[in-house]
């Protein structure tokens, strides 16, 4: 089989940067009038049902079956990487934390996953440690309070919360290859998005979000929740796992530090969020230490896994 042309594998990058980049967006718009946590349980479950249902027709029905330890392990990543993960993306959106900030506290896990790997015993590098700190000072600036509305504690609130939510997506990450799961990655995207779209709705309904809510939600936002579900979900997890098996792997981890850039620039042309200096210089420090640890992780053949949103 001949090797990908470099124009099929920059559109698939295309794709993962800017499409992943304008999930903020969307979920701004989705949120608008769904409830946050049932909205985004629902977007997943829908995407995982989809893909379940594809992967059937393609490949038969026996290739989702599954034993009922995989199923707890899948449902267990669920919950930490979109329930707690993504759910607190939903959240401190709803809770006007703007976009891009909320990218860029995202784009911090490759940091956090690098220092895990570091306790597990990997190999590290100083280059890798020095973009750690670079990256978590940057995280620093972005907490500051002149970026916040003006005595609003809750806005600093939810965004310690994207940290929290960052947190748990690391620790799933780092727990995902000692978990008995199925050898397919496409088999375990479909259940987990299912799992986890369970139990971030049933969240949503526990805490008083309402069905109906959801279900009256205006024209804006179900063209919202239709793009997360059909391409933000499927069709570019689609192209990631494609790039996975056809490009270099520091090429594919560069979409760590484009999509937050995409999402800040998204962000102040639909959604007039303010780009302030200390926004920018926090935004520079943050990427440029994801940039290095996901360079020196990428040399190290041990690429620190991303986010989804």
């Amino acid at each position: 089989m001949s090797a990908p042309s470099r124009a099929r594998i920059w559109g698939a990058l295309s794709v993962v940067y800017v499409v992943w980049g304008s999930t903020y967006l969307g979920i701004e718009y989705a949120i608008r009038s769904m409830p946050p946590l049932l909205g985004m349980g629902i977007r997943f479950f829908a995407a995982g049902v989809i893909m379940l249902v594809a992967l059937a027709i393609r490949f038969g029905p026996r290739f989702l079956v599954v034993t009922r330890r995989q199923i707890l392990a899948m449902a267990l990543l669920g919950a930490l990487l979109l329930g707690l993960g993504l759910g607190m993306v939903a959240m401190a959106q709803y809770n006007e934390v703007p976009t891009g900030m909320v990218a860029l506290l995202i784009a911090a896990l490759p940091l956090w996953i690098a220092i895990f790997k570091v306790i597990d015993g990997a190999k590290s590098s100083p280059l890798s440690w020095l973009g750690i700190i670079i990256g978590f000072i940057g995280v620093g600036i972005l907490l500051q309070p002149e970026l916040s509305k003006p005595n609003n504690g809750a806005h600093i609130f939810w965004m310690l919360m994207v940290m929290v939510g960052n947190f748990g997506w690391a620790i799933g990450t780092y727990i995902a290859p000692r978990l008995d799961l199925p050898k397919s990655v496409l088999t375990v995207t479909g259940y987990q998005m299912l799992l986890g779209g369970v139990s971030m709705a049933s969240v949503g309904l526990l805490v008083g979000e309402d069905l109906g809510d959801f279900l009256d939600a205006t024209l804006q936002s179900w063209l919202g929740w239709i793009f997360l579900v059909l391409i933000g979900s499927i069709a570019t997890y689609t192209a990631y796992l494609w790039l996975v098996q056809n490009a270099p792997v520091g090429l594919i981890a560069t979409y760590a530090y484009v999509n937050p850039v995409v999402a800040i620039a998204l962000g102040t042309i639909f959604l007039d969020e303010v780009l302030s200096i200390t926004l920018l210089f926090g935004a520079i420090v943050v990427i440029t230490g994801v940039a290095l640890v996901v360079w020196v992780e990428s040399r190290l053949n041990r690429e620190p896994s991303l986010p989804t949103a």
